[in-house]
C-alpha cells in the first residue's frame, strides 16, 4: 500500500479519486473502497497490480456507519489556517511552514485512522492546497472546494444520512453544490459497477443510499449494542450473533426475575416437560405402538389450553392479592386456585399416559 506524504511540496501526476464498489452475491453483501491516483485505481479494479493509498473490503454499510463526524468544526479551522497561509515562491519558508505544520500533523492523523472518508478528505485537502496556491483566486477556490468536502462531516453530528431530514438536506446540497460522480461499468475483470468521485463525498453518500433502497435494505439500530446495521426488514433488531446471544441471556434473566414469585409457572413447567419428554420418545421411535400424529395433536392442544389456564389462574391470584383480607385468608384462597390449576394439569398428564400406553 502506498503512503501519502503530507509534507509534499508538489503534487504528483494524476488526480486522487474515491472509488466505491458495492458487492452483492448470494453469499454476501459488502463494500470495497479504493482511494488512489485514477490510473492506479483503474488498473487495480481491472485485475492489475498497482499502488493505492487505501483498499479494503468491509461489511455493507460500514462507510455510512463509520463516516467522519466533526461536531467542533476542526476540519474548517484547519482550512482557515491553510487559507491564511497561502505560500508563494519560495513555496515554503521556515516561518510559513511552522504555521502550516499543525495542519499537516492533523491530516496525517486522519490519514492513519484508516476510515476512508477521513483518509480521502485528508489527501484531497493537501492536494487542493498544493493545487490552488499559485492561482490568483487560490484562497477562494481552496475555500469553496474544501467547504463542500467537509460539509457531510458536520451534518453527521446532527443526523444520519438515511433519516428523512438528512435525505432532504442531501438533495439540496447535491443540487447546489458538487454532484460530479462517474460510474465505471463492469468489464471482463471488473464484475461490479464502480462509483467514483474526485472532490466531494456527497454524491457517494447519495449513490450508496440509492443502492440500499434498490436492494430493499433498511437501516436499523441494534437494540443490544446500539450500532447501526443494514437489514432485510424492520423485523431485524439485532446486528450479529454475539448480540443475539447476549439478548437471549438477558431475556432469560428478565423472564426468571418476572416469574420468581409466580407459583403457577413451576407447575406449568413440570407438566410441559412431562409432555415434551413423552413426545421426544415418540418422535425418536422409542415408544412402541404409539400414534405419533395423534400424540402431536394432543401435545399442541395441551400447550394451547395450558397457557390459557395459566393466565386465568394468574388473574385469579392477582384478584385475591388485591382484596382487603387477612394474610391467612389470602393464602387459603390462592392455594385453592393453585390446587385447581395443578389438578387440571394432572388430568392432562393422565391423557399423555393413556396415549403412551402406560
Amino acid at each position: 500500500m502506498k503512503i501519502y506524504d503530507f509534507i509534499l511540496k508538489e503534487r504528483e501526476a494524476g488526480r486522487v479519486v474515491f472509488a466505491l464498489v458495492l458487492i452483492k452475491t448470494r453469499k454476501r453483501l459488502a463494500e470495497r473502497i479504493i482511494i488512489g491516483r485514477e490510473n492506479e485505481v483503474r488498473l487495480l479494479l481491472n485485475g492489475g497490480d498497482s499502488n493505492v493509498y487505501y483498499d479494503k473490503i468491509r461489511p455493507v454499510g460500514s462507510f455510512l456507519f463509520n463516516f467522519e463526524a466533526d461536531p467542533n468544526g476542526v476540519w474548517h479551522k484547519h482550512l482557515e489556517t491553510l487559507r491564511n497561509n497561502r505560500p508563494r515562491k519560495p513555496l515554503f519558508n521556515m516561518s510559513r511552514w511552522k504555521k502550516v505544520a499543525p495542519v499537516s500533523e492533523f491530516l496525517t492523523d486522519k490519514y492513519n485512522s484508516s476510515e476512508p472518508s477521513a483518509v480521502f478528505a485528508a489527501i484531497r485537502t493537501w492536494e487542493d492546497y498544493l493545487n490552488f496556491y499559485p492561482m490568483k483566486d487560490g484562497q477562494k477556490l481552496l475555500n469553496d472546494h474544501l467547504f463542500m468536502l467537509y460539509k457531510p462531516f458536520q451534518d453527521y453530528t446532527r443526523y444520519r444520512p438515511w433519516h428523512k431530514d438528512a435525505v432532504d438536506a442531501l438533495a439540496i446540497a447535491l443540487r447546489d453544490g458538487e454532484s460530479q460522480v462517474e460510474l465505471w461499468y463492469p468489464v471482463a475483470k471488473r464484475p461490479f459497477e464502480t462509483a467514483v468521485v474526485f472532490s466531494s463525498l456527497l454524491p457517494i453518500i447519495s449513490y450508496y443510499l440509492t443502492k440500499m433502497n434498490d436492494w430493499k435494505l433498511v437501516f436499523q439500530e441494534c437494540k443490544v449494542c446500539g450500532k447501526d446495521f443494514a437489514a432485510p426488514s424492520r423485523h431485524y433488531a439485532l446486528c450479529s450473533d454475539k448480540c443475539r446471544k447476549k439478548n437471549a441471556v438477558t431475556a432469560k434473566h428478565d423472564y426468571n426475575e418476572r416469574i420468581k414469585d409466580d407459583e403457577t409457572e413451576p407447575l406449568y413447567k413440570t407438566a410441559y416437560q412431562y409432555w415434551y419428554n413423552c413426545w421426544r420418545k415418540v418422535k425418536n421411535g422409542k415408544a412402541v405402538n404409539v400414534d405419533a400424529a395423534a400424540f402431536k395433536v394432543a401435545f399442541d392442544d395441551f400447550r394451547k389450553e395450558a397457557g390459557g389456564h395459566k393466565k386465568v389462574a394468574k388473574k385469579a391470584i392477582k384478584v385475591e392479592e388485591d382484596k382487603k383480607q387477612s394474610k391467612a385468608e389470602k393464602e387459603k384462597a390462592i392455594r385453592k386456585i393453585l390446587d385447581e390449576f395443578n389438578g387440571w394439569l394432572l388430568k392432562q398428564q393422565s391423557l399423555a399416559n393413556k396415549l403412551m400406553g402406560y
